[in-house]
């Protein structure tokens, strides 16, 4: 009886050591591999805008040299027309595939207020950061170009001025990084599962090996007995 209690708690002792060493294999396995996909993707994604601030400053470069604040003062709606054609070829997107996407929007500004003269994209006119924003965020004396950085979006806004230096219009360059951040979750996700889905299987297999050397030596034993 004595030997057989020992046996017994023996047998406990080595499941409770192998089901430890499973949750703990588990648990490593899991937050290393997400660790280092997390570092991964984060660092794709910061190369990623650090193209995208490029192009941005880029295109609002050109677009700044490309309004004219006399024209836009002078006849908002037919220089509306006018930059919308112009800007819709300067700024077509040809891409087949962006994590990102895309807006524009110029808006005219007098007597302290704004209102829309055009925009381009997925974005509605509201949902622009300069249609958010006091406007004393970015309306300088220098008319400088303000960068805003959003939850998951990055906004470039360019103000327009006439010949006198006065602020006549503000262009509003606004990429969206959604896209960029659903293929990353995605990603992670799936890199999660395949990690679970091998350790799972090496579990199985350690477990398979623990059984079915014992199967076989009580089915030997057991005919060695008959024989006998």
């Amino acid at each position: 009886m004595e030997n057989r209690a020992a046996h017994q708690a023996e047998v406990l002792n080595r499941l409770i050591r192998t089901i430890i060493l499973i949750i703990v294999s588990l648990m490593l396995s899991v937050l290393s591999v997400s660790f280092a996909v997390h570092h991964m993707r984060l660092q794709f994604e910061e190369e990623f805008k650090t193209i995208s601030d490029d192009k941005i400053e880029s295109v609002c470069d050109v677009v700044r040299r490309t309004l004219d604040g006399d024209e836009i003062a002078a006849d908002p709606q037919t220089a509306a027309v006018k930059y919308n054609e112009v800007l819709s070829l300067m700024l077509a997107d040809v891409s087949t595939q962006s994590f990102s996407s895309e807006s524009y929007g110029l808006f005219l500004y007098s007597d302290g207020r704004l209102s829309v003269l055009m925009n381009h994209g997925p974005e509605a006119p509201e949902s622009f950061e300069v249609a958010s924003r006091d406007i004393s965020e970015w309306l300088n004396a220098d008319n400088v170009p303000t960068t805003i950085e959003g939850d998951n979006s990055e906004s470039l806004l360019v103000p327009v001025a006439d010949s006198s230096g006065r602020c006549v219009a503000v262009f509003e360059y606004k990429c969206n990084f959604s896209g960029l951040k659903t293929m990353g979750n995605e990603f992670e996700g799936k890199i999660l599962k395949c990690v679970i889905i091998a350790v799972a299987a090496g579990i199985f297999v350690y477990i398979i090996q623990l059984i079915v050397p014992k199967f076989i030596h009580r089915s030997g034993s057991g005919k060695g007995r008959q024989t006998i």
